[in-house]
């Protein structure tokens, strides 16, 4: 039987310990920004995702339906329709007079079919259709899309979104021509 020697220790160290800690803390510090970068490129890929999704419910609603939905910008408590995109978005059966009407009718609370709002605090999302913004789209109740402005209207809706500081193709560009199908291109961030 071997015995241990009461006189010798086993361990690191003093001066071991504090090597490793400043090796870890170099470490670190040269993946930290690396890690950081992974996940606004994650959140953005997220973002256009979850965007192009929400225009092929709102698409499948209208046909579902047979009768005019739209998704909208949404105001900052979710009951009506406003200019930033990322504020969210809502999706709702638009109650306006015809395909080409101006802007969207929110009749009733009911009429919403869905409400996101937890978007990134970077995110940025901008809708144009023809150079001009746009703060919603509609789907007619055969699934094309609504030429805003009148039938002479035959320019694509183009959504752009995006987290702020993402890097490489991971802005998404969602392109919803008159006949409702949509493309959703991988475009790089600025």
């Amino acid at each position: 039987m071997k015995s241990i020697n009461p006189g010798k220790h086993r361990g690191f160290t003093l001066i071991e310990l504090m090597v490793t800690l400043v090796v870890a803390a170099i470490l670190v510090a040269i993946a930290a920004p690396s890690f950081t970068t992974l996940i606004l490129n994650n959140r953005s890929e997220a973002l256009g995702e979850e965007l192009a999704a929400a225009l092929q419910a709102t698409k499948a609603e209208a046909v579902k339906r047979g009768r005019r939905v739209s998704l909208c910008a949404s105001n900052n408590d979710g009951t009506g329709c406003a200019a930033d995109w990322t504020n969210g978005w809502l999706m709702f059966v638009d109650g306006a007079a015809s395909d080409a009407a101006a802007a969207p009718v929110l009749a009733a609370a009911t009429d919403v079919l869905r409400h996101i709002n937890d978007l990134h605090d970077d995110a940025v999302i901008t809708a144009t259709n023809d150079g001009a913004n746009v703060s919603f789209v509609r789907y007619t109740s055969t699934g094309q899309l609504a030429r805003i402005g009148g039938p002479a209207n035959t320019a694509p809706v183009i959504l752009n979104a995006r987290v702020e500081g993402c890097q490489g193709e991971r802005q998404r560009a969602i392109t919803i021509g008159v006949a409702g199908m949509m493309d959703v291109d991988e475009v790089e961030c600025p």
